[in-house]
């Protein structure tokens, strides 16, 4: 009974090593849906997509809500501007704008920008966290979306991934 149970312990570690090799590596793909305008807080991603338009912002032309919802379909806010982003006076034109609010390379989700009472500091972090998309939908309703990179690894094929679900994601909305 010894031999047995050691046998089945020894095939069984044998086995637990044996893969299936099936690759999880992105295939770079370019968004080809619907033509979409979004408004860039920041430097503009370095994408070559001949369906997406991107515009410079500042926070003071954010804050005309009826403006930007009615000219884009969709803000991105770049890592860099995250700080100002989470001052309280902008949780309401988060929370005004008819179009998402994506926070690019956040890692601490969307939370922080859109509760008054929570700063990006003391946020905790949210893992496999890259980019991070609001859209305020009724008074007590509200669309978030997280995009994580492939393998949590950060390079061109993987970026350019979460661009384009974020894509389609704007896509989706704005139907």
């Amino acid at each position: 009974m010894k031999k047995l149970l050691f046998g089945s312990l020894i095939a069984a570690t044998a086995l637990a090593g044996c893969g299936s090799d099936i690759s999880t590596e992105v295939k770079a793909s370019s968004y080809d849906g619907t033509y979409l305008k979004i408004g860039v807080i920041g430097e503009q991603p370095d994408l070559q997509e001949k369906n997406v338009k991107f515009s410079t912002l500042s926070f003071e032309e954010l804050e005309d809500t009826n403006r930007i919802s009615s000219k884009f379909d969709a803000v991105f806010i770049t890592k860099d501007n995250l700080k100002q982003a989470d001052e309280e006076k902008y949780v309401k034109v988060y929370r005004k704008l008819d179009v998402p609010t994506f926070f690019l390379e956040t890692t601490k989700g969307f939370l922080p920008f859109v509760f008054e009472d929570l700063t990006y500091a003391k946020a905790s972090e949210v893992n496999d966290a890259y980019v991070s998309g609001y859209l305020q939908e009724k008074k007590d309703s509200y669309r978030y979306w997280g995009y994580g990179l492939n393998n949590n690894q950060k390079n061109d094929k993987n970026v350019k991934d979460v661009y384009s679900r974020i894509f389609e994601t704007i896509a989706e909305v704005k139907e």
